[in-house]
C-alpha cells in the first residue's frame, strides 16, 4: 500500500543510442548501408561497446558491415550529433561520425549479413529522399558543407 499522497507515475523510457559512424565520401557522394528489415540507407557505423573509443567503434562497424580495414588515423573528426533515430529502434541517436575520402585504391565494400544493400549517395539533392537518415540530412550535409567538403 502506498502511502497517503504518493501517486505511482509511470515514465516513458527514452532510449538514445550511442553510436559511432564513417562518412566515407567519393567526390560528392557518401558511402550508404541499406541493414536487413529497414528502408533507410544510413552512414556505416553502428552502436559503441562498453570500454570503446568512439573511433574505434567506427573503425570497426565499417570493418563488420562493409568490409573496409580503414586506419583510424586517416579518419577525421565530423563532430558528435543528435539526431532523430532513423529505424525506429530508439527515440534519438547521439552519433560521433568520422570522415574520410574513398580510396579508389580499396577494394568495392563488401556488405556483411546484416547489410542488404550499399549506395553512393549522391549528397546534391539528396535531402528530398525520403529513405535519408535524418542524421545525414540534418547533421552530416551542413558540417560537410561548412568544412568546404562538399
Amino acid at each position: 500500500m502506498m502511502p497517503r499522497g504518493c501517486a505511482l507515475w509511470a515514465y516513458p523510457r527514452t532510449v538514445i543510442l550511442d553510436l559511432a559512424a564513417v562518412c566515407l565520401l567519393r567526390g560528392r557522394s557518401c558511402l550508404n548501408v541499406r541493414k536487413a528489415g529497414t528502408s533507410h540507407v544510413i552512414l556505416p557505423g553502428g552502436k559503441i561497446e562498453e570500454g570503446e573509443t568512439p573511433l574505434a567503434a567506427a573503425v570497426r562497424e565499417a570493418r563488420e558491415e562493409v568490409r573496409l580495414e580503414l586506419d583510424p588515423a586517416t579518419l577525421r573528426p565530423l563532430g558528435r550529433f543528435d539526431a532523430a533515430a532513423a529505424n525506429d529502434d530508439a527515440e534519438g541517436i547521439r552519433c560521433a561520425v568520422f570522415v574520410r575520402s574513398w580510396d579508389e585504391a580499396w577494394a568495392h565494400p563488401v556488405p556483411d549479413s546484416e547489410i542488404v544493400e550499399y549506395e553512393w549517395t549522391p549528397l546534391d539533392g539528396c535531402a528530398a529522399d525520403p529513405r535519408q537518415a535524418p542524421l545525414l540530412i540534418d547533421s552530416v550535409l551542413p558540417a560537410l558543407r561548412i568544412r568546404g567538403l562538399i
